[in-house]
């Protein structure tokens, strides 16, 4: 498969967030153990498209070898938060949604608010091809070509990153912490896509 890019600052963000949340002797351990150890240097705080994608299930599947299925995947639902709140100091992913009218909102027009600026992001600096749709009662964020597990193989949906991602924008949103985020289909669990299921609570 040929190799794709983010943006610099997004794989900026995601070591940022990763050291943060393993402490800098375990995030230099991941490193050691994905075969990553140039990444302790993090890329240049620019736009320019040279992060490597096929970087991150690297870095995803050394958390879970390191720590165990269960609690590298906790871990990279962790980092996926912190990189939300990267993203908003440093990149303003919200930054125009927040105005004296927002908080009058309802809970759900301020979560679609939330996750549709998102994937207007993601769309707009990656090729994953992300689309929000409302089914019943909750959201439905699907993503066509999802880096985050590309070229992985697991026996159950491995996206933790994006889960944590997507529960700290809508928390930031609605305000409150009851949002359920689940990865209800997972390429590289056999699905033919990442999709993920937002419920508020």
């Amino acid at each position: 498969m040929e190799e794709t890019y983010i943006p610099n600052r997004f794989g900026r963000f995601l070591l940022m967030a990763l050291e943060q949340s393993l402490g800098t002797p375990g995030f230099q351990a991941v490193l050691g153990r994905a075969g990553l150890r140039h990444l302790s240097v993090y890329p240049a705080d620019n736009l320019e498209r040279k992060f490597p994608v096929g970087l991150i299930p690297r870095l995803m599947t050394a958390l879970e070898e390191m720590y165990g299925v269960e609690k590298g995947r906790d871990l990279a639902f962790q980092t996926g938060r912190v990189c939300f709140h990267l993203g908003i100091s440093d990149f303003g992913l919200l930054a125009d949604a927040v105005s004296l009218v927002f908080p009058l909102l309802p809970s759900p027009v301020r979560a679609r608010v939330g996750i549709e600026i998102v994937a207007e992001v993601f769309n707009r600096f990656t090729d994953g091809n992300i689309q929000v749709r409302k089914e019943g009662d909750h959201f439905l964020w699907v993503v066509e070509r999802c880096g985050i597990c590309q070229g992985r193989t697991s026996s159950s949906p491995c996206c933790y990153l994006l889960t944590g991602l997507l529960h700290e924008t809508v928390h930031w949103a609605i305000g409150r912490d009851s949002v359920h985020v689940t990865e209800v289909a997972c390429a590289a669990a056999g699905g033919p896509h990442c999709a993920m299921e937002i419920d508020l609570g």
